[in-house]
Protein backbone atom coordinates (compact mmCIF):
# COMPACT_ATOMS: atom_id res chain seq x y z
CA UNK A 1 0.00 0.00 0.00
CA UNK A 2 2.89 2.42 0.63
CA UNK A 3 4.52 1.76 -2.83
CA UNK A 4 1.53 2.22 -4.12
CA UNK A 5 1.13 5.48 -2.32
CA UNK A 6 4.59 6.93 -2.90
CA UNK A 7 4.44 6.02 -6.61
CA UNK A 8 1.43 8.11 -7.03
CA UNK A 9 2.76 11.14 -5.14
CA UNK A 10 6.06 11.04 -7.41
CA UNK A 11 7.06 14.49 -8.13
CA UNK A 12 7.23 13.76 -11.65
CA UNK A 13 3.17 11.98 -11.61
CA UNK A 14 2.47 15.25 -9.34
CA UNK A 15 4.21 17.79 -11.90
CA UNK A 16 1.97 16.20 -14.76
CA UNK A 17 -0.89 15.85 -12.89
CA UNK A 18 -1.05 19.85 -11.85
CA UNK A 19 -0.33 20.49 -15.53
CA UNK A 20 -3.71 18.58 -16.50
CA UNK A 21 -5.34 19.89 -13.91
CA UNK A 22 -4.50 23.26 -14.72
CA UNK A 23 -5.00 23.03 -18.36
CA UNK A 24 -8.63 21.33 -17.74
CA UNK A 25 -9.54 24.33 -15.59
CA UNK A 26 -8.58 27.00 -18.04
CA UNK A 27 -10.85 25.22 -20.71
CA UNK A 28 -13.63 25.09 -18.04
CA UNK A 29 -13.39 29.12 -17.35
CA UNK A 30 -12.53 29.87 -20.97
CA UNK A 31 -16.05 28.16 -22.33
CA UNK A 32 -17.45 29.51 -19.22
CA UNK A 33 -16.40 32.65 -19.99
CA UNK A 34 -17.39 32.57 -23.92
CA UNK A 35 -21.07 31.44 -22.81
CA UNK A 36 -21.44 34.43 -20.53
CA UNK A 37 -19.66 37.06 -22.44
CA UNK A 38 -22.54 38.73 -24.08
CA UNK A 39 -24.60 39.36 -20.45
CA UNK A 40 -21.25 40.76 -18.93
CA UNK A 41 -21.13 42.89 -21.86
CA UNK A 42 -24.51 44.09 -21.22
CA UNK A 43 -24.07 44.41 -17.81
CA UNK A 44 -21.36 46.55 -17.97
CA UNK A 45 -22.27 48.99 -20.19
CA UNK A 46 -25.59 49.56 -17.87
CA UNK A 47 -23.17 50.59 -15.29
CA UNK A 48 -19.92 52.38 -17.55
CA UNK A 49 -20.27 52.91 -21.14
CA UNK A 50 -17.19 54.65 -21.71
CA UNK A 51 -15.47 51.31 -21.07
CA UNK A 52 -16.05 50.06 -24.52
CA UNK A 53 -15.26 52.94 -26.54
CA UNK A 54 -11.88 51.46 -26.49
CA UNK A 55 -10.73 47.90 -27.84
CA UNK A 56 -8.88 46.18 -24.38
CA UNK A 57 -9.81 42.55 -25.17
CA UNK A 58 -6.01 42.15 -26.55
CA UNK A 59 -4.78 43.66 -23.18
CA UNK A 60 -6.88 41.09 -21.07
CA UNK A 61 -5.82 38.18 -22.85
CA UNK A 62 -2.15 39.45 -22.87
CA UNK A 63 -2.56 39.43 -18.86
CA UNK A 64 -3.97 36.14 -19.09
CA UNK A 65 -1.12 34.68 -20.67
CA UNK A 66 1.12 36.65 -19.07
CA UNK A 67 -0.53 35.17 -15.65
CA UNK A 68 -0.58 31.43 -17.35
CA UNK A 69 3.01 31.20 -18.05
CA UNK A 70 4.34 33.16 -14.54
CA UNK A 71 1.64 29.92 -12.67
CA UNK A 72 3.69 27.27 -15.16
CA UNK A 73 7.03 28.73 -13.87
CA UNK A 74 5.94 28.63 -10.78
CA UNK A 75 4.84 25.31 -10.53
CA UNK A 76 7.94 24.21 -12.65
CA UNK A 77 10.35 25.37 -10.27
CA UNK A 78 8.37 23.98 -7.03
CA UNK A 79 8.80 20.56 -9.06
CA UNK A 80 12.43 21.15 -10.03
CA UNK A 81 13.50 22.21 -6.20
CA UNK A 82 11.81 19.26 -4.81
CA UNK A 83 13.79 16.56 -7.10
CA UNK A 84 16.89 18.66 -6.06
CA UNK A 85 15.89 18.21 -2.11
CA UNK A 86 14.98 14.09 -2.72
CA UNK A 87 17.96 13.57 -4.24
CA UNK A 88 19.77 15.21 -1.49
CA UNK A 89 17.97 13.49 1.22
CA UNK A 90 18.66 10.59 -1.10
CA UNK A 91 22.33 11.01 -0.99
CA UNK A 92 22.82 11.68 2.74
CA UNK A 93 21.08 8.71 3.70
CA UNK A 94 23.54 6.74 1.59
CA UNK A 95 25.83 8.15 2.72
CA UNK A 96 25.19 7.43 6.57
CA UNK A 97 25.11 4.20 5.63
CA UNK A 98 28.03 3.94 3.97
CA UNK A 99 30.18 6.03 6.62
CA UNK A 100 28.34 3.96 9.15
CA UNK A 101 29.32 0.20 7.23
CA UNK A 102 33.23 2.20 7.25
CA UNK A 103 33.67 2.83 10.27
CA UNK A 104 31.95 -0.80 11.92
CA UNK A 105 34.16 -3.14 9.85
CA UNK A 106 37.80 -1.96 10.42
CA UNK A 107 36.69 -1.40 14.41
CA UNK A 108 35.42 -4.75 14.54
CA UNK A 109 38.70 -6.03 12.87
CA UNK A 110 40.64 -4.38 15.26
CA UNK A 111 38.66 -5.53 18.35
CA UNK A 112 38.41 -9.20 17.39
CA UNK A 113 42.33 -9.65 17.03
CA UNK A 114 42.79 -7.60 20.55
CA UNK A 115 40.68 -9.88 21.53
CA UNK A 116 42.17 -12.83 20.32
CA UNK A 117 45.45 -11.17 21.61
CA UNK A 118 43.99 -10.88 25.10
CA UNK A 119 42.33 -14.20 25.62
CA UNK A 120 44.68 -16.73 23.70
CA UNK A 121 48.15 -17.64 23.90
CA UNK A 122 49.05 -16.25 20.50
CA UNK A 123 52.55 -16.76 18.73
CA UNK A 124 55.02 -14.00 18.17
CA UNK A 125 54.88 -14.20 14.55
CA UNK A 126 50.82 -14.73 14.82
CA UNK A 127 51.09 -11.32 16.79
CA UNK A 128 53.04 -10.14 14.03
CA UNK A 129 50.24 -10.54 11.64
CA UNK A 130 47.73 -9.43 13.67
CA UNK A 131 49.41 -5.93 14.55
CA UNK A 132 50.15 -5.83 10.60
CA UNK A 133 46.51 -6.17 9.94
CA UNK A 134 45.30 -4.11 12.70
CA UNK A 135 47.87 -0.96 11.42
CA UNK A 136 45.95 -1.72 8.04
CA UNK A 137 42.77 -1.28 9.28
CA UNK A 138 44.24 1.89 11.61
CA UNK A 139 45.21 3.62 8.13
CA UNK A 140 41.68 2.73 6.62
CA UNK A 141 39.79 4.63 9.58
CA UNK A 142 42.62 7.66 9.05
CA UNK A 143 41.90 7.71 5.29
CA UNK A 144 37.95 7.89 5.75
CA UNK A 145 38.56 10.61 8.59
CA UNK A 146 40.80 12.66 7.06
CA UNK A 147 38.66 12.82 3.21
CA UNK A 148 35.24 13.33 5.62
CA UNK A 149 37.34 16.08 7.34
CA UNK A 150 38.13 17.73 3.90
CA UNK A 151 34.80 17.40 2.46
CA UNK A 152 33.45 18.76 5.23
CA UNK A 153 35.30 22.39 4.57
CA UNK A 154 33.52 25.02 3.56
CA UNK A 155 34.99 25.68 0.28
CA UNK A 156 36.89 23.03 -1.18
CA UNK A 157 38.62 24.39 -3.35
CA UNK A 158 40.78 26.48 -0.65
CA UNK A 159 42.32 23.42 0.35
CA UNK A 160 45.52 24.59 2.30
CA UNK A 161 48.24 22.93 -0.09
CA UNK A 162 52.17 23.51 0.54
CA UNK A 163 54.44 22.68 -2.91
CA UNK A 164 57.46 21.43 -3.11
CA UNK A 165 59.22 19.30 -5.80
CA UNK A 166 58.36 15.76 -6.20
CA UNK A 167 59.83 13.35 -7.88
CA UNK A 168 56.40 11.35 -9.31
CA UNK A 169 58.43 7.59 -9.29
CA UNK A 170 59.52 7.81 -5.86
CA UNK A 171 55.76 9.30 -4.55
CA UNK A 172 53.88 6.76 -6.64
CA UNK A 173 56.19 4.13 -5.15
CA UNK A 174 55.61 4.89 -1.62
CA UNK A 175 51.93 5.03 -1.84
CA UNK A 176 52.26 1.85 -3.68
CA UNK A 177 54.18 -0.02 -0.73
CA UNK A 178 51.11 1.02 1.57
CA UNK A 179 48.65 -0.65 -0.28
CA UNK A 180 51.29 -3.92 -0.89
CA UNK A 181 49.06 -6.04 1.30
CA UNK A 182 45.53 -5.28 -0.09
CA UNK A 183 47.36 -6.05 -3.30
CA UNK A 184 48.94 -9.16 -2.33
CA UNK A 185 45.05 -10.67 -0.20
CA UNK A 186 43.68 -9.89 -3.68
CA UNK A 187 46.60 -11.22 -5.60
CA UNK A 188 46.54 -8.39 -8.02
CA UNK A 189 49.96 -7.77 -10.40
CA UNK A 190 50.91 -3.72 -9.97
CA UNK A 191 52.94 -2.93 -12.86
CA UNK A 192 54.46 0.77 -12.57
CA UNK A 193 55.27 2.44 -15.98
CA UNK A 194 57.47 5.82 -15.61
CA UNK A 195 58.90 7.82 -18.62
CA UNK A 196 61.22 10.17 -18.41
CA UNK A 197 59.03 12.83 -16.17
CA UNK A 198 60.71 16.10 -14.52
CA UNK A 199 60.18 16.35 -11.08
CA UNK A 200 56.48 18.32 -10.48
CA UNK A 201 55.64 21.37 -8.09
CA UNK A 202 53.15 19.66 -5.60
CA UNK A 203 51.68 18.88 -2.16
CA UNK A 204 53.02 15.87 -0.91
CA UNK A 205 50.53 15.22 1.35
CA UNK A 206 47.54 15.73 -1.00
CA UNK A 207 48.68 14.36 -3.99
CA UNK A 208 49.76 11.07 -1.83
CA UNK A 209 45.91 11.10 -1.19
CA UNK A 210 45.09 11.39 -5.09
CA UNK A 211 46.65 8.53 -5.85
CA UNK A 212 45.79 6.68 -2.38
CA UNK A 213 42.21 6.90 -3.70
CA UNK A 214 42.41 5.69 -7.17
CA UNK A 215 44.21 3.01 -5.83
CA UNK A 216 42.08 1.91 -3.06
CA UNK A 217 39.32 2.37 -5.87
CA UNK A 218 40.72 0.01 -8.14
CA UNK A 219 41.43 -2.37 -5.77
CA UNK A 220 37.78 -2.17 -4.80
CA UNK A 221 36.38 -2.62 -8.10
CA UNK A 222 38.55 -4.90 -9.44
CA UNK A 223 38.21 -9.02 -9.12
CA UNK A 224 40.59 -11.30 -7.50
CA UNK A 225 44.05 -11.94 -9.57
CA UNK A 226 43.40 -9.02 -12.44
CA UNK A 227 46.42 -6.74 -13.18
CA UNK A 228 46.88 -3.37 -12.32
CA UNK A 229 48.73 -0.59 -14.09
CA UNK A 230 50.12 2.86 -13.55
CA UNK A 231 51.58 4.62 -16.31
CA UNK A 232 53.51 8.05 -15.83
CA UNK A 233 54.17 9.69 -19.36
CA UNK A 234 54.68 13.58 -20.83
CA UNK A 235 51.45 15.07 -23.03
CA UNK A 236 52.69 18.47 -23.79
CA UNK A 237 53.08 20.68 -20.64
CA UNK A 238 51.54 17.99 -18.53
CA UNK A 239 52.32 15.07 -17.36
CA UNK A 240 49.83 12.22 -17.16
CA UNK A 241 49.40 9.20 -14.87
CA UNK A 242 47.53 6.71 -16.02
CA UNK A 243 46.11 4.14 -13.28
CA UNK A 244 44.05 1.39 -15.21
CA UNK A 245 42.61 -1.54 -13.85
CA UNK A 246 40.31 -4.60 -15.17
CA UNK A 247 37.58 -4.00 -12.97
CA UNK A 248 33.78 -3.82 -13.33
CA UNK A 249 34.12 -0.52 -15.81
CA UNK A 250 31.62 2.17 -16.12
CA UNK A 251 29.56 3.48 -18.30
CA UNK A 252 29.24 6.77 -20.31
CA UNK A 253 27.31 8.07 -17.32
CA UNK A 254 28.84 7.00 -14.38
CA UNK A 255 32.01 8.16 -16.14
CA UNK A 256 30.91 11.54 -16.10
CA UNK A 257 28.84 11.79 -12.74
CA UNK A 258 31.48 9.68 -10.79
CA UNK A 259 33.43 12.60 -9.35
CA UNK A 260 30.16 13.67 -7.24
CA UNK A 261 30.10 14.22 -4.18
CA UNK A 262 28.66 11.44 -2.32
CA UNK A 263 28.13 9.85 -5.74
CA UNK A 264 28.14 6.03 -5.66
CA UNK A 265 27.56 3.72 -8.44
CA UNK A 266 24.81 2.02 -8.17
CA UNK A 267 24.29 -1.52 -9.24
CA UNK A 268 24.44 -4.94 -8.09
CA UNK A 269 28.00 -5.27 -8.75
CA UNK A 270 28.47 -2.50 -6.47
CA UNK A 271 26.14 -2.66 -3.63
CA UNK A 272 28.46 -5.08 -1.11
CA UNK A 273 31.82 -3.07 -2.00
CA UNK A 274 32.83 -0.20 1.03
CA UNK A 275 32.96 3.41 0.18
CA UNK A 276 31.60 6.93 1.06
CA UNK A 277 31.37 8.67 -2.08
CA UNK A 278 33.99 11.30 -0.52
CA UNK A 279 37.17 9.98 -2.61
CA UNK A 280 36.74 10.89 -6.00
CA UNK A 281 35.28 14.20 -5.30
CA UNK A 282 38.20 14.79 -3.34
CA UNK A 283 40.64 13.61 -5.57
CA UNK A 284 39.08 15.77 -8.39
CA UNK A 285 39.30 19.04 -6.00
CA UNK A 286 42.88 18.44 -5.14
CA UNK A 287 43.69 17.91 -8.75
CA UNK A 288 41.83 21.03 -9.95
CA UNK A 289 43.86 23.01 -6.92
CA UNK A 290 46.94 21.58 -8.48
CA UNK A 291 45.45 23.39 -11.87
CA UNK A 292 45.10 20.07 -13.03
CA UNK A 293 43.06 17.70 -14.51
CA UNK A 294 41.37 14.49 -14.16
CA UNK A 295 38.74 12.10 -16.11
CA UNK A 296 37.61 8.40 -15.80
CA UNK A 297 37.42 6.54 -18.93
CA UNK A 298 35.87 2.91 -19.72
CA UNK A 299 35.00 0.48 -22.79
CA UNK A 300 31.90 -0.80 -20.48
CA UNK A 301 30.62 -2.86 -17.68
CA UNK A 302 33.55 -5.80 -17.42
CA UNK A 303 36.33 -3.94 -19.50
CA UNK A 304 37.73 -1.91 -16.91
CA UNK A 305 38.40 2.07 -16.06
CA UNK A 306 41.59 4.13 -16.62
CA UNK A 307 41.77 7.18 -14.31
CA UNK A 308 43.94 9.88 -15.77
CA UNK A 309 45.08 12.90 -13.75
CA UNK A 310 46.83 15.41 -15.62
CA UNK A 311 49.17 17.37 -14.00
CA UNK A 312 51.46 21.07 -15.44
CA UNK A 313 55.11 20.70 -16.43
CA UNK A 314 55.58 23.76 -14.69
CA UNK A 315 53.61 23.16 -11.87
CA UNK A 316 51.53 25.83 -9.68
CA UNK A 317 52.58 29.50 -9.73
CA UNK A 318 53.15 32.00 -6.82
CA UNK A 319 50.11 33.97 -7.53
CA UNK A 320 48.02 30.30 -7.46
CA UNK A 321 50.00 29.38 -4.35
CA UNK A 322 48.95 32.42 -2.58
CA UNK A 323 45.64 32.04 -3.23
CA UNK A 324 45.08 28.76 -2.25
Amino acid sequence: MMNKLRTIFHPIFVFVGVQIAWIILMGIWINWYIQNRRDFEEFAKSIKPELFDADLNWVILLEGCFLMIVILGGVLLIFVFWGKQARLNRLQSNFISSVSHELKSPLASIQLYLETMKLQKVSPEEIQDFVDIMLTDTERLSSLIDNILEASGADPKGLKLHFQSIDLKSLLSEVIEGHQRNFAEKEMQVNLEVNDCPPLQLDKRAMKMVFSNLIGNALRYSSKGSPFTIRVKQNGKFCDIDFIDSGIGLSDKDCKKVFGKFYRVQNKETQNIEGAGLGLYLTREIVKNHKGKIKATSEGRGKGTTFTVSLPMNGVNQESKNRV
